[in-house]
């Protein structure tokens, strides 16, 4: 039985290896750490009073915020949580994939032979679904701070706009 999965590691599960560890070493690391940098950027800043937003975008104090900065790391944050998910969805599929390729080798073996083939098979399912719902424990921690950002940032945008609009603030 070690054999057989040993064996299948060095085929088609491989990808299915090597596609969970580029998530988890490098798509995730990045996620994160746009989704913090955005995290303190923003944080201390919505909560802060209007005129005090204004000035900082005027540039009126030394710490000037720049609302163009806080959109883009929004894009980052948004572009790397995106190919973290769609990675996340694709391991199910992957595994199934794995499982109907070796299926289809089995058309003309013997009794034994079609065993292992299916236990082989089974393999790319078992690594498919271990990777997916991992990752999906991984994603319940990051999806809170993403979502926070995307109202934190919102909420910025608009009391910089409502402001704005108010007291007849016109870029200089």
């Amino acid at each position: 039985m070690l054999g057989i999965l040993f064996r299948n590691l060095l085929g088609y599960d491989m990808l299915i290896m090597l596609l969970a560890v580029f998530n988890g070493a490098v798509i995730y690391p990045k996620t994160k750490q746009h989704s913090l940098s955005l995290k303190n950027q923003l944080e201390p800043k919505i909560y802060v009073p209007v005129r005090m937003l204004i000035d900082r975008v005027k540039g009126k104090q030394e710490s000037k915020l720049d609302l163009n900065q806080l959109i883009g790391m929004r894009a980052d944050e948004i572009h790397y949580y995106s190919i973290f998910t769609s990675i996340n969805s694709a391991f199910p599929m992957l595994g199934m994939l794995g499982t109907i390729l070796s299926l289809l080798r089995m058309v003309e073996l013997t009794q034994q032979e079609v065993t292992i083939s299916f236990t082989v098979a089974l393999t790319s399912t078992f690594w498919g679904l271990v990777f997916a719902l991992a990752f999906k424990a991984v994603d319940a921690m990051l999806q809170p701070m993403v979502e926070q950002n995307r109202e934190n940032l919102k909420m910025l945008l608009e009391r910089v706009d409502t402001y704005g609009e108010r007291e007849g603030f016109r870029d200089e």
